[in-house]
């Protein structure tokens, strides 16, 4: 991902006027989930653990 940041940021560097505005964050995330739970669900599951 380092390399592909690069490679934008060289690309931006030598033709400025095909990007509108900053390139993409390629920065990976920490962790990613399929289905995650909203704020009610989590709160209900912790009441439910604590129980």
């Amino acid at each position: 991902m380092k390399k592909r940041a690069e490679t934008y940021l060289k690309a931006k560097a030598e033709h400025p006027k095909r990007w509108s505005g900053d390139i993409r964050d390629w920065t990976l995330l920490e962790y990613v989930t399929l289905n995650p739970l909203d704020t009610a669900e989590i709160e209900n599951y912790l009441n439910q653990q604590s129980s």
